[in-house]
């Protein structure tokens, strides 16, 4: 079928006469505000019979080069809350490893309030790189040059100065990491915001589900490096993530391809009360992106109690050995973020079929019984304990890697008005960071309150923490705060 009989058979859904749509030189003139939805039914009807070449492929390719810089972040994140972390805080600072590890994830929670007056300031920003692309450059540069710094403060033993350095290179990664939140929403919707139609809808959900890709994906690279030197001094890993922050910052830069807003007509400069905005939300104005900063608040409190793992399969598992203790920590997070990025693009597909807030119920109900498992483990005995916490961590991956298919798809869903899209994405990355700072603060003082023993080991004092208290984690912090985010996923009326 060629184009000419397509257009002369599209029906109501084409114009009227192909005469209309073709101008005087046989081109598509630029569709007017009358025609221009008569236009694009025109366009999808010929792609559909085979007249004008499908190009899913191509964009598929490009959203994964443009999301690309979810990967490091997650990547960074993951290494250093799971086992850099924790070992600093045990070396810099001997005999309080869990309440420090909590005054370092503190730290990186903090940070995230740079992102939404970061993501307003990209949204208005002018220059030949377009708006995201400085911000993401910038970011990653800085990042990279206090990873150096923390990397010789863990060298050299100085605490203050990784705790220094740490701030620095938290601000610099969100600074990046606000300003590509925006860009998907940038490219597959002109003047960017919430989807606007079915079509954008569902590229919503594929670039979703890349992003979940991503993050599992770079979890998986930060464990394989923990395997990787896991018979390593620890500041090795900020080598890894400076090598890695680089080639992804080229990548996203190079693929996202924004045009020059130079010429842009710019709002006039960012007065003290829009700042003040940046970090607030009207309730009865924007409820449902409300609902969904509080389900995502509550869902990264529950994921917080990974970081504590080391500790729990150090206590309960009795493992005394540290280069078996990461390896086992390595094969358990492996074997999570394995399902989880095997499972993201079909559930952010799923989602646009099923609706996003039946898949988020789903993934809430999994990582309850991922914590069930973890508080089950150690009652039975010998080898069957081992197994039984990596069908928790099957779990724990199967569930996340649901739950972030879909979570950025549903942000987008219910974008505020009256807010830019980098802006309103600032205020949801505060509130997953709010929720990975609050968990490990509050696990770390309940493992703190059932601390039953100190040893020396090596050249630091290591705590060890009781059974009960473990359990109460994982209730309190990991079954419950799923419970909240199924109520808060309830409460949201713009979407199914």
């Amino acid at each position: 079928m060629n184009l000419e009989n397509v257009l002369s058979q599209g029906g109501s859904n084409a114009l009227p006469a192909k005469e209309k749509m073709l101008g005087e030189d046989g081109h598509v003139p630029l569709a007017t505000s009358s025609c221009s939805k008569q236009l694009v039914q025109a366009y999808h009807t010929c792609q559909e019979a085979g007249a004008l070449p499908a190009s899913q492929k191509v964009v598929q390719h490009r959203w994964a080069e443009v999301t690309l810089f979810q990967f490091v972040y997650s990547m960074i994140n993951t290494g250093m809350g799971l086992c850099v972390l924790p070992q600093e805080a045990d070396r810099l600072n001997s005999g309080a490893g869990s309440l420090w590890v909590g005054i370092y994830l503190a730290v990186c929670g903090a940070a995230q309030l740079i992102c939404p007056l970061a993501g307003k300031f990209s949204d208005r920003h002018a220059s030949s790189w377009g708006r995201r692309r400085p911000f993401i450059a910038t970011g990653s540069i800085l990042s990279i040059i206090a990873l150096f710094f923390l990397r010789q403060a863990s060298i050299e033993g100085w605490p203050m100065t990784y705790l220094f350095a740490l701030l620095v290179a938290q601000i610099s990664l969100n600074l990046a990491f606000s300003a590509h939140n925006g860009l998907p929403a940038d490219l597959y919707s002109d003047g960017g915001g919430s989807p606007k139609d079915t079509q954008e809808r569902d590229t919503a959900g594929v670039v979703s589900a890349f992003v979940a890709m991503h993050t599992f994906l770079g979890s998986l690279f930060a464990v394989l490096i923990i395997i990787a030197t896991h018979e390593m001094p620890v500041h090795v890993q900020y080598t890894c993530y400076m090598a890695a922050t680089a080639v992804a910052c080229t990548v996203v830069c190079q693929a996202a391809n924004e045009e020059s807003t130079l010429h842009a007509e710019n709002a006039e400069p960012i007065t003290a009360a829009e700042v003040c905005g940046s970090f607030t939300l009207d309730p009865s104005a924007h409820e449902d992106f409300l609902w969904v900063c509080i389900g995502r608040l509550f869902y990264y409190v529950s994921t917080s109690v990974t970081v504590f793992l080391y500790y729990y399969l150090r206590d309960n598992l009795q493992i005394d050995d540290e280069a078996e203790l990461r390896i086992k920590l390595a094969s358990l997070m492996i074997a999570a973020q394995v399902v989880g990025a095997t499972i993201s693009v079909p559930a952010g597909r799923s989602s646009n079929v099923f609706g996003r807030k039946p898949v988020i119920y789903l993934a809430c109900s999994i990582m309850s019984v991922t914590f069930l498992l973890y508080i089950w483990a150690p009652l039975v005995p010998g080898d069957l304990r081992w197994h039984l916490v990596l069908s928790a961590g099957l779990c724990y991956g199967l569930g996340s890697g649901i739950y972030v298919s879909v979570d950025y798809a549903l942000a987008l869903d219910c974008l505020p008005q009256g807010k830019t899209t980098a802006e309103a994405f600032g205020l949801w990355g505060v509130a997953g960071f709010c929720g990975c700072t609050a968990g490990p603060v509050v696990s770390g003082l309940l493992l703190a309150a059932n601390q039953v023993s100190t040893e020396k080991h090596m050249h630091t004092v290591v705590s060890h923490y009781a059974y009960t208290g473990y359990v109460v984690v994982m209730l309190l912090v990991g079954v419950s705060m799923n419970i909240f985010v199924v109520g808060a996923t309830h409460m949201i009326k713009g979407t199914k």
